[in-house]
């Protein structure tokens, strides 16, 4: 069986330049009642991405129990999340109910940079959150070197990385323009010059390919990490993570994971769409109707992102915040903060080296060294 491939030389005026507002008024070649009906349901996952995200940020800010540095990066992810639902979903959902682009040149540059800022932050801080709890589960004597600081610095860089992908299209290093449907706007993947090309290659490999690669590899980690430390646990030996502690990251690397999913469900067939587009050309890529579907699917990730990490949360409700999680969970924090532990190296009479974790507190030490874990080199 063949694929159909669409020739969007049906559809694209080549003579009409990109300052010629007839351009950006052209109705969409696409079934309008199909068109109308999935701008409708845009508009309201705009409403719900609002909520949804500002949920996060709200619970975020006014709960200090939540501020960890694992759900640091995720409030960034909301924040960029309910800008995104504030711009790109209202303006692609009324155009779509228009059957037409309402908002002309900058509005169309204005909402494609919002999308790809949105979707390469998301990709990026992903990875960081991941690869952070992979740290945290590889090297949990030096847990306490990721601080609030540094994570704010990290997500800030990430972001700023982003950005500058993001800013690219407007400096010349490809362009922003209309999709095929012509109710939504992305980068230009059916030019055929090199710079256009060079573009979609290379953001499909640093933006998409790395991150998924970085977020399997590091989620691996972490989940054969945790599984080691948990049968080491079973079978009596001590491990520098309490089982208390253990099952908390257990938790939050499963939040995390089915988050990072979502990310990857939603965003996976619109990426490879227009990677499939760019190198088959204009003549033969895929429909205007199939990656504007795939466009908007991408899209409602600002509502699929926090409602997973709310729903596998053990800190949210399905309506609102858990208060009698977060006041235990305080608790929790409090007492893990107040153990800390100390590296003595010991050199034995027979010439061989001791390494011995002294588990202290604030109050006392506990130095008790027959009780003290032993790794003999």
């Amino acid at each position: 069986m063949s694929f159909n491939w669409f020739n969007y030389s049906v559809i694209l005026d080549e003579n009409l330049s990109l300052t010629d507002p007839f351009f950006w008024s052209r109705p969409t070649p696409i079934n309008c009642d199909i068109v109308r009906i999935i701008g409708i349901l845009l508009c309201i996952s705009a409403f719900i991405g609002i909520l949804l995200n500002g949920v996060l940020i709200y619970s975020f800010i006014r709960y200090k129990a939540l501020r960890s540095t694992s759900n640091l990066y995720v409030l960034f992810i909301a924040i960029m999340g309910l800008i995104a639902s504030c711009t790109i979903l209202p303006l692609t959902g009324t155009s779509s109910i228009y059957c037409k682009w309402l908002y002309a040149r900058t509005g169309c540059q204005l909402s494609a940079l919002i999308a790809f800022l949105y979707g390469c932050s998301s990709s990026y801080l992903l990875c960081v959150v991941s690869m952070s709890r992979c740290y945290i589960i590889i090297c949990p004597y030096k847990a306490n070197s990721i601080t609030i600081k540094k994570s704010v610095v990290i997500s800030c860089f990430a972001v700023f990385i982003a950005f500058i992908w993001s800013i690219l299209p407007i400096l010349g290093w490809n362009e922003y323009t209309m999709e095929g449907a012509r109710t939504s706007c992305c980068i230009n993947w059916y030019d055929r010059r090199f710079s256009y090309v060079s573009f979609t290659y290379f953001l499909f490999i640093f933006v998409y390919a790395i991150p998924l690669i970085i977020l399997f590899v590091s989620n691996s980690i972490t989940f054969f990490g945790l599984k080691s430390m948990r049968n080491k646990i079973e079978h009596g030996i001590n491990i520098l993570l309490s089982r208390k502690r253990l099952e908390m990251e257990r938790r939050i690397v499963k939040s995390i994971v089915i988050t990072t999913c979502g990310f990857i469900f939603t965003w996976t067939p619109y990426a490879i769409t227009l990677f499939v587009s760019a190198f088959q050309g204009k003549d033969y890529a895929v429909s205007p109707l199939a990656t504007f579907l795939c466009a908007c699917f991408a899209k409602s990730s600002v509502i699929w992102i926090p409602l997973l990490y709310i729903c596998t949360s053990t800190q949210y409700q399905f309506s609102f915040v858990n208060l009698n999680t977060l006041n235990s969970q305080s608790v929790s924090n409090q007492m893990e903060n107040e153990e800390q532990y100390s590296l003595l190296v010991v050199h034995n009479k027979d010439g061989s080296i001791s390494v011995r974790t002294a588990q202290r507190s604030s109050t006392k030490i506990r130095s008790g060294l027959p009780n003290s874990n032993i790794l003999t080199h």
